[in-house]
């Protein structure tokens, strides 16, 4: 009975007030679902299918009004995702270029699925990605001093920047209790977020999630969309900080390393002494 309600409401508006390519395709879509609707299972899913579709629209309305409005691409005719409509992909490209990098990693797939789908990370992979020194920033390659103990990682800093691990307290293995609670302030805000960055403990997930290992799975619905696109934002404005990190560095890589290992090693309360001490010695020897 449901199916032939369907078919009904689909025979009716096949042909009303579309374009003859547009009335084709819509006609190869309902012969589509007329063969398969014999067997339930197979109608289920069709309908599914349809419905899915019709969600993608409505939020394709909601969420870029005016596109919808001057669309002219197909409801019906597959397109670059294989998997969906030409109106579907229309959405999809409009996220990738206005939100967030949809088609990013495993998602550039002409197979791949939207229904739920992944991220690709913004972030450096520690456990997998090669490190080039040369090619990284100098403020994250900082960031690394504590989680590799490296000393061709040590090398670049004493080629580049004339500083050596014996120039600063040994690193400690696991960092002050505080690191991850102290309250940020303008003296310690572009340290802690560069420790939160290279520890993917962010609370982003485009900084957070892992390539290897493999992101959350997301559903494609207009609340997910606002969410991650927020998250994106954000991920580059963490990424806009890090040109001023590297030019402290440049400018005074001893000090600059020993404010992050005293932050690290002894806690924001001895960070926040060292750093009065320091500015009090700076402005007795003007």
């Amino acid at each position: 009975m449901q199916s032939a309600v369907v078919e009904k409401c689909a025979a009716h508006s096949l042909f009303e007030g579309k374009p003859f390519g547009e009335r084709l395709y819509n006609s190869i879509a309902y012969l589509d679902f007329k063969s398969r609707s014999a067997n339930a299972a197979a109608a289920c899913e069709t309908i599914e299918k349809i419905v899915a579709g019709q969600q993608k629209y409505k939020m394709f309305q909601e969420v870029f009004p005016e596109e919808w409005h001057s669309s002219r691409t197909s409801l019906y005719k597959t397109g670059s995702y294989k998997n969906y409509s030409e109106r579907a992909n229309e959405l999809f490209e409009l996220i990738n270029e206005r939100c967030f990098p949809l088609f990013g990693g495993w998602n550039d797939d002409p197979d791949a699925e939207f229904e739920r789908f992944t991220i690709f990370s913004m972030n450096f992979d520690i456990c997998c990605d090669e490190i080039y020194y040369e090619d990284s920033r100098v403020s994250y390659l900082a960031g690394l001093l504590f989680y590799f103990r490296d000393e061709e990682l040590w090398e670049y800093f004493a080629e580049m920047h004339g500083v050596t691990a014996a120039d600063f307290p040994r690193i400690k293995s696991d960092p002050h209790e505080s690191l991850w609670t102290a309250k940020k302030s303008p003296e310690n805000e572009i340290y802690l977020d560069l420790f939160r960055l290279v520890d993917h403990s962010t609370g982003n997930p485009w900084l957070d999630t892992t390539n290897c290992q493999g992101s959350d799975w997301f559903s494609l619905d207009r609340e997910t969309i606002e969410l991650l696109t927020e998250a994106y934002k954000d991920a580059n404005r963490v990424f806009e900080q890090l040109p001023e990190l590297d030019e402290r560095i440049q400018a005074n890589p001893r000090e600059t390393l020993l404010d992050l290992i005293t932050l690290w090693n002894e806690g924001d309360l001895a960070f926040r002494k060292k750093r009065i001490g320091w500015v009090g010695r700076s402005e007795g020897g003007k």
